[in-house]
Order: C-alpha cells, then sequence, then structure tokens
C-alpha cells in the first residue's frame, strides 16, 4: 500500500519531447553531422515502434540516454521492489529525474515479465519494412549522364528481435543516382546477449563505445542537450544503425563476463580497405566502474593530404594506435567522469567531468577536455566542437526549477583552440552558449523561450589566402514556441529568428514562421506543416523537424526565402500491419532553378515523395 501511494504522489512534470528534435537541429547547425543525426533518429524510431519493456533489464539495454549507473540502479529497485508497475515509478529511481523520465518515456513500456526466462525463439517480433521514394523534380545529374542511376530511394529491412536477447537485420538501400544493384547499399547483424557469461556478441556490422569516446567510439555520438552533461554514456557493444553507411565495423565482437565485476570485449573489423582490433578490460565494484582500451587500425590506403598552412600537424600514414582508461565514480548525487588517451606517439588528449543532481529537478554539471593538437585518432568521438584533437576548453551545464514552475536550463562552453585549424589560420578562441525556459500552463498547453549563440573565427572571406588574417562571427539565435496538445489533436506555433556577423563583413538576417499539427483517430494519424521563412545567406539557414517515416530522416535546411510545408498520412490496418505516405514541398520565391552543378533543378519546386508499408509478423 505505501508503494503504491508513493507512485500516486510522483508528480512527473516532463518537457516536451519537441526539445529533443529541437536539440538534433543544433547538433546539425553546430556540427553538420548529418549521418549521426539520421542514425540517432532511426534509433529513435525504432524505439518508438517497439517500446522497450523497463522490467526487463536485460533489454533496457537498448535505450539511449541511461548511464551504466542509471541501469544499475534500475536493477536494484526491481530487485528490491519487484516489477514496476506504472512508468510514474521511474521518478523514484535514484538518477531518474524529470528530464531524463520526458526523454525516455515514449520509448518504454510497463509490463510485467514473465516467470521463466528460458528461450522462446519462435515467440519473437518479426518486422519486414519496404519503403520507395524519390524527387518529382529530376536534377541535372540525370539529364546529361553524370548520376548512373534514377531519382527513386528504394528499402527494405526485416529483423527479428527476442526481447533483445536475439536480434538479426537484413537490409540494402538503394538511394537516389545510383544504378540498380550496384553500389548499393548491403547490411546485416546478428546479435545474442545474456547467454551464460555470454553478455553480448555481434557478427556483422556493429558499433563499439567505450567512455568518453575518446579511444574509441564509432557510430552516433549524444548530441547535445541544453542543460544536460556532455558526459558519455557508452553503451559498449552495439548493433550498427541499420542504413548507416559509414562510420561502423564489421566483423565479430563478444563481451563476456569474468568473474565477479570482470567483463571484458574483443573485437576484429574488417571493411574498405581498413583493418581495426582490439578490445576492452572492465571492473566494476558497486558505483565505480574503470576500463582500459587497446585499439590498432591498419589502412590499406596511406592518408596523405595535400599540404596548407593549416594542416602541417594533420595525421599522414596507413596505421594508428592507441590506448586508453575511463571511469566512473558515482558518490550519492555526485557522479564523477573521465577518460585519458594516447597515441602510438605518446600524444595526449583527455577529458573529466562531474555532475550533481540536487534533486529530480536541479542539476549542475562541468566538465574540462584538453585534446593535444598532435592526438589523431580516426574513430575518436568525444566530445568536441569539431574533433578531438587540438582543443581546450571547458563546460558547464545547469538545470533548475524557478517559481510558477519554470524550467530553466543553460549550457556554456568557452574553448580554444592552440593550433592552426581548418579555415582559421591562427590559434582562436570560441564560445557557445544555449539558454530555455519553459512554462507548462494546466495539461495542454507548453510554452518554451529558447537562445542559442556561437563565437568563432574564421579566414576573413575574399581576401587574398596568403594573408592569414582573422576574424570573430558572431551566430545568434532566438525561438519561441507555444505546442498544446488535447483529445486527437497536437497544435504548434513556432516563431525563430537568427542573426549572423563578423568584424569585416556585413549583418545577415534569418527568420521562419511555422505552425505544425497531428490528428489522430481510430487508425489513422495525420501530421501537417506550414512555414515561411527568410534568410540573407547561408550563414542564417533555419534548420526544421518535421514528422518523418522510419528510416527516412527529414531535416530540411531553409535558407532564402519561400514555403516549406508537409503532408504525412499514416494507417494502421490491423496490430501487424501499417502503411505510410509523405509529400514534401519547397516552394522558393524570385528564383528558376533550385540547388547547383548536378543537383540542380529547373523550376522553384522541389518536392519529395515517400511511401512505406511495416508487416509485423
Amino acid at each position: 500500500m505505501k508503494r503504491w501511494l508513493l507512485i500516486i504522489l510522483v508528480s512527473v512534470c516532463p518537457m516536451a519531447w519537441g526539445q529533443v528534435d529541437y536539440e538534433v537541429e543544433q547538433w546539425l547547425q553546430d556540427e553538420g553531422s548529418e549521418t549521426a543525426a539520421s542514425e540517432w533518429h532511426d534509433r529513435i524510431e525504432e524505439l518508438r515502434d517497439a517500446p522497450v519493456n523497463i522490467n526487463d533489464t536485460v533489454e533496457v539495454e537498448r535505450l539511449p540516454f541511461l548511464t551504466p549507473f542509471h541501469r544499475q540502479a534500475l536493477k536494484n529497485y526491481i530487485r528490491l521492489y519487484g516489477d514496476l508497475l506504472s512508468s510514474n515509478e521511474l521518478a523514484l529511481v535514484p538518477g531518474f529525474d524529470s528530464t531524463l523520465l520526458a526523454m525516455i518515456l515514449p520509448l518504454i513500456k510497463v509490463e510485467p515479465m514473465p516467470r521463466s526466462e528460458r528461450w522462446r525463439w519462435w515467440t519473437g517480433r518479426h518486422t519486414l519494412t519496404m519503403g520507395l521514394g524519390g524527387t518529382v523534380e529530376k536534377a541535372a545529374g540525370y539529364t546529361n549522364g553524370n548520376y548512373e542511376g534514377d531519382n527513386l530511394h528504394a528499402l527494405s529491412c526485416y529483423t527479428y528481435n527476442y526481447r533483445g536477447r536475439l536480434k538479426m537485420v537484413l537490409a540494402a538501400d538503394k538511394d537516389p543516382a545510383e544504378a540498380w544493384g550496384k553500389d548499393n547499399f548491403v547490411g546485416y547483424s546478428l546479435m545474442v546477449s545474456d547467454l551464460g557469461r555470454i553478455e553480448k556478441a555481434i557478427i556483422g556490422r556493429y558499433n563499439i563505445q567505450w567512455g568518453q569516446g575518446l579511444t574509441l567510439w564509432t557510430g552516433a555520438a549524444p548530441f547535445d542537450i541544453t542543460g544536460r552533461t556532455s558526459m558519455r554514456a557508452g553503451a559498449g557493444l552495439k548493433e550498427a544503425g541499420t542504413f548507416n553507411e559509414y562510420n561502423y565495423l564489421e566483423g565479430a565482437a563478444a563481451t563476456v563476463r569474468l568473474w565477479k565485476g570482470w567483463r571484458a570485449t574483443g573485437f576484429g573489423s574488417l571493411r574498405d580497405g581498413e583493418k581495426m582490433a582490439g578490445g576492452h578490460v572492465e571492473w566494476r565494484m558497486g558505483t565505480f566502474v574503470v576500463g582500459a582500451t587497446l585499439q590498432t587500425l591498419s589502412l590499406q590506403d596511406s592518408v596523405n593530404p595535400r599540404s596548407y598552412v593549416y594542416n602541417k600537424l594533420a595525421f599522414r600514414g596507413d596505421r594508428q594506435q592507441h590506448v586508453g582508461i575511463d571511469g566512473m565514480w558515482q558518490l550519492g548525487k555526485v557522479l564523477l567522469y573521465g577518460e585519458a588517451s594516447s597515441d602510438e606517439d605518446g600524444d595526449l588528449a583527455a577529458v573529466v567531468g562531474m555532475t550533481v543532481g540536487v534533486s529530480n529537478n536541479h542539476h549542475i554539471g562541468i566538465s574540462i577536455r584538453n585534446y593535444s593538437p598532435q592526438y589523431h585518432n580516426l574513430h575518436s568521438q568525444a566530445y568536441s566542437m569539431s574533433a578531438a584533437e587540438n582543443e581546450q576548453g571547458m563546460r558547464v551545464d545547469i538545470q533548475s526549477q524557478f517559481p510558477w514552475e519554470i524550467k530553466g536550463a543553460l549550457t556554456a562552453d568557452v574553448h580554444s583552440f592552440p593550433s592552426l585549424r581548418y579555415a582559421s589560420y591562427r590559434p582562436s578562441e570560441g564560445i557557445k552558449l544555449k539558454a530555455q525556459l519553459e512554462k507548462r500552463f494546466v495539461d495542454y498547453y507548453v510554452a518554451t523561450i529558447r537562445y542559442s549563440y556561437r563565437q568563432k573565427s574564421r579566414n576573413i572571406p575574399y581576401l587574398d589566402s596568403n594573408l592569414y588574417i582573422g576574424e570573430y562571427t558572431d551566430w545568434h539565435q532566438l525561438q519561441a514556441e507555444v505546442k498544446g496538445s488535447w483529445e486527437r489533436w497536437t497544435l504548434a506555433g513556432r516563431m525563430v529568428s537568427v542573426m549572423f556577423g563578423s568584424e569585416n563583413t556585413g549583418l545577415q538576417r534569418g527568420r521562419m514562421a511555422a505552425l505544425t499539427a497531428q490528428y489522430k483517430y481510430n487508425r489513422w494519424q495525420v501530421a501537417a506543416a506550414l512555414a515561411y521563412f527568410k534568410t540573407d545567406g547561408y550563414y542564417t539557414r533555419i534548420y526544421m523537424s518535421e514528422s518523418s517515416i522510419q528510416y527516412v530522416w527529414n531535416i530540411p535546411m531553409l535558407y532564402g526565402e519561400g514555403i516549406r510545408s508537409y503532408l504525412l498520412v499514416r494507417y494502421t490496418v490491423n496490430q501487424r500491419l501499417s502503411a505510410v505516405v509523405k509529400y514534401g514541398l519547397t516552394a522558393y520565391r524570385g528564383v528558376d532553378h533550385v540547388g547547383s552543378g548536378d543537383a540542380q533543378t529547373e523550376g522553384p519546386l522541389r518536392q519529395t515523395w515517400h511511401t512505406q508499408v511495416r508487416w509485423h509478423f
């Protein structure tokens, strides 16, 4: 009875899931990592389609955003109190604050675990996905013969999943401009987990994510969430993104439990002229975790970039070897973390940090990083402004709740680049700032104001490159959004204003106003949006998040002047079969063509369409 009273009294006030979409947009704005963002989006959509049973402590490893201590705290809670009875009960688990809950709630379900743990592989979930799409306008590359194929995008994917313990993926993808049957993507993976001492084993395409990403991290890295720590929560060994064609490993890998508190991972990979091998050993005692990583890389073709002023210290050669040590230690509400890595020449990179969870609504974090200009790692994805080399910096994150139930979040990062870098032929500094205020009105409306600022250095455009004169640029973005949900409707209005300027060039501005709507009725789901945008140039471009189809990720980049709209219709025939159609239109004002080079299309319109059918059996 006492437990039920606690569950009823827990009040979870989640931030709008739209914040995550906004953070992806900002990630693209800062890093331009469209491939990584696409992999992250596919992973989230897969979890939305097949939510994780939070009572299954093996399957819960699939959830993003959770650190090893979140997973351990959840296991301890279930061991002590039994299966969770409601998702609200997660607020009673140490470390599950309101922001984390808001991010994972759409991805989970709460069901009792069966009494028997025997494998019944035939009861797993089979999913077959078939999709086709393309553009209405044909680009110049199709008519001049530079593109070998047509403008269609086709994909097919079969997955089998038995409670996260056995998973198989077979996927094929044909991109626009590719010829059918030539250079098309084909991927596969077979994963087993929780099989005796074998914690996880994978054959095929996979990713490895350890520590803070300094020594080895493949696949998508976490994006920045305003006010949340920059700490990486490595998933260790995991299957690769279904249609990710870059930054993955291919071969075999396994993680095994050795003796109490110890586990080890070994891997080997061979793909596209790249050979990799290595391993990781981890020891855990209570809330203390320490690991050591060794990885070697051999390239078929030597990296030998053309010499410029800015890349005198760039990596050249066909071999790399790295060794690193990482750790985490939780002391009550304080979490300490860090990683140090060295290449074969002894060049170092390190990052350390601390987070303090004062309460479910109050959080503070700080991290410091120092990456040598001579440290080079082709498979490092530690937190940075560009790459984990030639950078020093400090980041502070704060989340808090103010009077009148106003939630606030702040991220501030100051950094410097001791040596020259691309497009900035001098040592330089920079600032990155993001702030947010959110207020929930009654049960239906959420109002959010967000501000982002970025200062960085670049060479002055249009000057003789031999002068090597630099300047600092300032980028500001202010966004206001109101979102309301009731019964079958969800409506949102959003306004964005962007400014970009520098010491020696003029001020550029950009603006966007958008309305989005979603409607659900029985088996139908309809989503639509209409946006007007006007920007002075590329530097004031605006990203717009949209309702998407799984494996067909789209956050269009808008610049110039025009209107962006889309319509998505999804029909669920039954629990096993569903179909979705999406049409997107961007109409530009005052232009007679869109794009340039082989991608150029005639006329002011750019239209796309996609269809997809999913069958669960």
